[in-house]
């Protein structure tokens, strides 16, 4: 992927921009001492550039995503963009390696973005763009086939993770951690665990039919008794098996 010569790029050799890496490295403090560390370690990653860009704006700067533990950024490695997760200094967390060892755990069964590569405060990864999972019904026209492709996709995912033990954490608010392309992407393990009586398809079903904002719309498209489904994610929390799973996409009418 070349450089697209009208977006803001850092060019980590650059002296001229320590002042913004030393920012983005150490939010949301700034320490020359850690800045160093973080700068070589970032460049033993073979990262050239940092691209200012994305939807969430940091004191006038442009990035990918903001967390109570870190920040992602668009990065570029051997002129290849990826998304790169940066520890905050603030971060309860002393490193990343508890949440790579459950991404690329997911990733071996076909979840979350592809990690690229790891250290104690970065982790480069797979960049994934598209729609939230909200703008699916912004459309002037609803297409349902594609819909149900989603709705299935990111159901059947969700079984996935409650089926290997692993609890996302995050999905009774699908709206930052769904993103739509040519596939459905479930993405952020930063709070996810194996610790956890998992919780996945539930949560997303609550918030899907039940409790989302939209959920209202999406219960009359698709004529679903509520009653018989809250029966069944009950039967599903003590018993997480492939015919109860079934069952359930049989009343959502998604089988």
């Amino acid at each position: 992927m070349l450089l697209e010569l009208n977006q803001n790029y850092i060019d980590i050799e650059n002296k001229a921009n320590s002042e913004i890496l030393n920012f983005l490295l150490c939010y949301p403090d700034s320490s020359n001492t850690v800045f160093k560390q973080r700068l070589q370690e970032l460049k033993n990653h073979d990262i050239q550039y940092i691209e200012l860009s994305g939807p969430t704006i940091l004191y006038g700067n442009h990035i990918l995503g903001k967390g109570t533990r870190g920040l992602v950024v668009k990065a570029y490695s051997n002129n290849h963009a990826y998304a790169l997760k940066i520890r905050r200094l603030d971060s309860p967390r002393l490193n990343l390696i508890n949440e790579v060892k459950i991404q690329s755990f997911v990733n071996s069964f076909g979840i979350g973005p592809k990690i690229i590569t790891y250290s104690k405060n970065f982790i480069l990864m797979e960049l994934i763009q598209g729609k939230v999972l909200s703008e699916l019904y912004d459309m002037d026209s609803l297409n349902m086939d594609f819909i149900v492709y989603t709705i299935r996709s990111l159901l059947y995912q969700c079984y996935l993770l409650d089926l290997h033990g692993i609890d996302h954490g995050e999905l009774s608010d699908l709206r930052k951690h769904v993103i739509i392309n040519h596939r459905v992407n479930i993405i952020d393990f930063d709070s996810a665990s194996y610790n956890r009586k998992t919780s996945n398809l539930t949560s997303c079903i609550q918030y899907l039919f039940i409790g989302g904002p939209n959920s209202h719309l999406l219960s009359k498209l698709f004529d679903i008794d509520l009653d018989k489904i809250l029966l069944l994610l009950k039967k599903y929390k003590s018993n997480k098996d492939y015919l109860t799973y079934v069952h359930i996409l049989k009343l959502l009418n998604m089988n």
